[in-house]
């Protein structure tokens, strides 16, 4: 069956991975050149201790608090948006324990699916994305953050996770590498970590040996409609034809799919990220500063801060004052670091797709029954990257996971 995929992040390219060796005909496309999309400049965390959907009891609540101010971790740029406004009440009707407790389970599972995937691609091609399985620590200062992370140790437990809650001397003699100034912590050993910049280099490489065709800088302007299918995607200068569709372009395929007539609810979550490199100190373990949002990763010999999610409506440039709010948290935990004179400009920033319910999607539409969608991970793309291309190839072969279908399904608000 031959398959286009239009976008080239790191869920495009494992659905490419997954689909030619299952033995189909694939081409990418990208906008791009296939070198800076969100995949490269994320925290490169593999997470399934992040089981607990976006949209979750105390969200609203804690997001209301700092939408507002332009150096928090959560931010709207203020805009008049019809369909913010909509993503906005869906978001809020889905902030429920109902919803969140269902959810759980599911994300969980395809999480612990996604680190599966990484292993084997490992393990199958050889490659070194510095993939780091050492677990990840979530340390915090305040006795209320505490009390938290302590109940959602809880929940990881019931769910068959082997969380390990560290007091402040636990937390020092765990992680030598910097002074840390916090409360306690709480480790996750099934979470891991790798330098994704690496990594989607490497899996290009690995695609183009298994006969998979790019096509870089190729913005696709329509669809040619037969009927009930998709027959081809138009550039300004080219057609793919195909027998199936797949738009995974993150944070731009609500934008695409409007050209054919589908209002998938999706925004963007941008987010910055400051990559160091070589620095003389850092943490020896990956970690997230849980008050400031902030992931620290180490990566090779570099160190990179990652943090905020920011609705943006796909506003270009780096906002300083949120890239300034990253590394100013940085010596509240690690009060000796070594931070170097850093320009908040030069920050890297990219955009993170986010649904009302903080489940992606990932299924065909209805209205056309070749076209595909896998979108809406938010901060997990990288870690359900795997997980993601063995389910599209599961749909394409007719024999999808049904527990992840039903939850994934693209059509829950069509």
């Amino acid at each position: 069956m031959q398959i286009t995929i239009v976008g080239g992040g790191v869920i495009g390219l494992f659905s490419a991975w997954h689909l030619a060796k299952a033995g189909h005909e694939v081409s990418v496309v990208d906008k791009g050149d296939f070198s800076d999309n969100c995949s490269f400049g994320n925290a490169g965390m593999v997470t399934p201790s992040h089981f607990v959907p976006l949209a979750a009891p105390g969200v609203v609540a804690q997001g209301l608090r700092w939408m507002f101010r332009a150096d928090s971790p959560f931010y709207i740029r203020p805009r008049l948006n019809v369909e913010l406004m909509k993503w906005l009440w869906r978001f809020y009707r889905s902030c429920n324990a109902r919803q969140a407790e269902a959810a759980m389970p599911v994300l969980l599972d395809f999480n612990l699916l996604g680190k599966k995937g990484y292993l084997e691609f490992e393990k199958e091609t050889g490659l070194d994305f510095k993939l780091r399985k050492e677990g990840i620590l979530m340390l915090y200062k305040d006795a209320h953050v505490e009390k938290e992370e302590l109940e959602m140790a809880e929940k990881a437990s019931a769910l068959g996770l082997e969380p390990k809650v560290l007091t402040a001397t636990e937390v020092a003699d765990f992680e030598k590498g910097v002074e840390l100034d916090v409360r306690g912590g709480v480790f996750y050993p099934a979470d891991a970590y790798m330098y994704p910049n690496i990594l989607m280099k490497l899996l290009k490489e690995k695609l183009g040996e298994k006969g998979v065709r790019f096509y870089p800088n190729t913005e696709i302007a329509g669809f040619e409609l037969k009927g009930n299918k998709i027959g081809a995607l138009k550039s300004s200068s080219q057609y793919f034809e195909a027998d199936a569709f797949l738009i995974a372009a993150g944070s731009w395929t609500g934008k695409l799919l409007k050209k054919a007539g589908i209002h998938l609810p999706l925004q963007d979550g941008k987010g910055y990220s400051v990559t160091l490199k070589k620095p003389a100190h850092r943490p020896q373990h990956a970690c997230i500063l849980v008050e400031a949002r902030v992931a620290v990763t180490p990566m090779g010999d570099d160190l990179r801060f990652a943090g905020t999610l920011e609705l943006s409506g796909l506003a270009a440039g780096v906002n300083r004052r949120r890239v300034q709010a990253i590394l100013d948290s940085i010596p509240q935990y690690f009060p000796k670091f070594e931070m170097p004179q850093t320009d908040p400009g030069s920050a890297w920033y990219g955009y993170r797709p986010c649904t009302p319910d903080g489940l992606p999607y990932i299924g065909y539409l209805r209205k056309y029954e070749n076209l595909m969608v896998a979108t809406g991970h938010a901060m997990m793309g990288l870690s359900l990257g795997p997980a993601t291309g063995m389910l599209v190839e599961q749909l394409i072969a007719g024999n999808p996971d049904e527990r992840y279908a039903k939850f994934f399904d693209p059509n829950r608000y069509l």
